[in-house]
């Protein structure tokens, strides 16, 4: 038991450090960066070098305890900076998610109405083509493009909202399950394997978003250094980019968690026996059961 709590002490720390110590230690360094040099030095590594020069001979004359001061104050103001991205972490996922645009004031769901149309005039278009290919091989590309748009008809303002909606969507249309009734059940008989899968690609989208969200303390660092500006805009691009896999691989494991473990669900309701064929009847009759007339 002491080496079983002792590894997760230090699986912890190791997760503590690489997700708020490092990136809050790199950030606080081009704050500091950005303090010295400003836009009209931006570029100018001499003078940094030079202020860096002074402070490290300063704090080289003062003693110990003042100088365990000034680390932990470093090491204060990254952990600070990493708590503040990691409350932050809830906006990106729901700019992300597209589900922004239910919310209130009224212009954000706007603009939500706005994207949402602007989408589902491109996938129709995309999908009129789809009909009018003559050829497998042409109704194939042309399948895969309109599928790049989204997997169903558009409902959200955002290509990953759109991925994990149609995900739900498309069971439902196939098998009558409604998902948001069904997951907590249907969780329970996942063997540890699937479960493993579909936490890692979970967190692998909160790896995504968490990187992403640390561009917004670069971006403030830029109103000050404009260098931080293009270093914020790589941080971005690459949590997004990172982020669309990661949904792309979970929306696919949810619905194959629904294709493999959704008659063992059935049979464990009794609502199928354990010989016969998953139909869309036994899909609608658990749901019923499952929605427990809500």
């Amino acid at each position: 038991m002491n080496s079983f709590f002792g590894e997760l002490g230090r699986k912890l720390a190791e997760k503590w450090f690489s997700l708020l110590m490092l990136p809050g230690l790199l950030l606080t360094f081009v704050a500091t960066v950005a303090a010295v040099l400003g836009h009209a030095h931006a570029l100018d590594w001499n003078e940094l070098v030079r202020r860096a020069g002074a402070w490290s001979t300063a704090l080289g004359a003062r003693p110990p305890a003042a100088q365990a001061l000034v680390l932990v104050a470093v090491l204060f103001a990254a952990v600070a900076a990493g708590f503040v991205v990691g409350g932050l972490t809830g906006v990106t996922q729901r700019l992300w998610l597209g589900s922004w645009a239910d919310a209130r004031p009224a212009p954000l769901s706007w603009v939500g109405r706005k994207l949402v149309a602007r989408r589902q005039k491109r996938w129709s278009r995309a999908h009129e083509a789809v009909g009018k290919a003559t050829g497998e091989g042409e109704r194939n590309l042309l399948a895969a493009r309109r599928n790049g748009i989204a997997m169903t008809r558009p409902s959200r303002p955002t290509w990953m909202g759109d991925r994990i909606a149609g995900a739900e969507l498309r069971v439902y249309h196939e098998y009558q399950v409604d998902l948001q009734s069904w997951w907590p059940r249907l969780w329970l008989v996942l063997d540890d394997t699937t479960r493993a899968e579909l936490r890692a690609a979970r967190s692998a989208f909160d790896s995504a978003v968490n990187q992403a969200t640390w561009a917004v303390g670069y971006l403030l660092a830029g109103l000050f250094w404009w260098p931080a500006i293009p270093v914020a805009a790589g941080i971005w691009a690459t949590g997004w980019l990172r982020g669309r896999g990661a949904v792309r691989t979970y929306a696919d494991l949810i619905e194959s968690t629904v294709d493999i473990y959704a008659t063992d669900l059935a049979v464990r309701l009794r609502a199928l026996k354990e010989d016969e064929p998953f139909t869309r009847e036994t899909g609608a009759d658990v749901t019923f059961q499952l929605r427990k007339g809500t």
